[in-house]
């Protein structure tokens, strides 16, 4: 289910944070996860956001609310082409305006007409380069109160087994290299059967659907500073650039070429 799309990102001058603006028709996206806290304004149509498996309808004027690191799969719903507008905000960020905090939406969906409002109009302003220093940083500030306005808890410490994080800070040293599940099972401490269960259920993604979702983070980052597609997908354990690209495309939504040329 993948027909037409459009992706436009933008990244202002000052604010160390990236926007895209999308049109999609009856397109999906798998599970995965970002490092940033996400926050988008629906303008039109209407998509299916699973998380944590629970399935939430979100619809023209709605506000989409997901924590870093919170596995989730979407896919559009209905004829209507399916507009939004999102801003990736990087947890330091958001940490720096909310006193240090570490903060976590209640719900990955809010209804606040004024505050999707007001969210579209910095989104264009930042589309449209934003300003100054000063400027660009009072709308971030802006950005963040709204954002966070509705009630909000500080995020707990995750109480996870400790072989469990074992196996993250292995995938988190090594996911540039091809390693096996034996591997990771290994570090842990696990059996294979053990640890895919208790991971998936801890994170969202079994251990190498985590390690295929670093990989594009990482590539990210690699492709806007100009390296070589090639290069990334070495770099990076893909099997060669057109696997690279395919896999990109498919959590990103635009191909790694585009992606820079933005």
């Amino acid at each position: 289910m993948q027909k037409g799309y459009l992706a436009r990102f933008t990244r202002p001058t000052h604010a160390a944070i990236e926007l895209v603006a999308v049109a999609y028709s009856q397109r999906s996206f798998p599970v995965h996860i970002h490092d940033q806290y996400v926050v988008g304004v629906v303008e039109s149509g209407a998509e299916r956001l699973d998380v944590n498996g629970s399935a939430h309808v979100i619809r023209k004027g709605d506000i989409i609310t997901i924590d870093p690191g919170l596995a989730h799969a979407n896919r559009t719903l209905g004829s209507e082409v399916l507009r939004y507008r999102v801003f990736y905000l990087p947890r330091e960020i958001v940490a720096r305006h909310a006193g240090g905090l570490s903060l976590q939406f209640n719900a990955p969906k809010r209804a606040d007409a004024s505050a999707a409002e007001r969210l579209v109009e910095l989104h264009q302003w930042f589309e449209r380069a934003g300003g100054c220093r000063l400027e660009e940083e009072r709308a971030l500030a802006e950005l963040v109160e709204i954002a966070f306005g509705a009630p909000t808890l500080q995020s707990p410490d995750i109480q996870l087994p400790e072989a469990i994080w074992r196996a993250q800070s292995f995938i988190d040293a090594h996911y540039s290299e091809n390693f096996a599940l034996d591997d990771v099972a290994r570090a842990a401490g696990l059996s294979k059967f053990h640890l895919v269960r208790s991971f998936t259920r801890a994170f969202g993604l079994s251990p190498l659907a985590y390690r295929t979702q670093r990989r594009i983070h990482e590539a990210k980052r690699l492709v806007l500073t100009g390296a070589p597609l090639v290069d990334v997908a070495s770099l990076l354990g893909f099997s060669d650039q057109s696997h690279l690209t395919r896999q990109f495309q498919s959590f990103v939504g635009i191909s790694p070429a585009r992606y820079r040329e933005q």
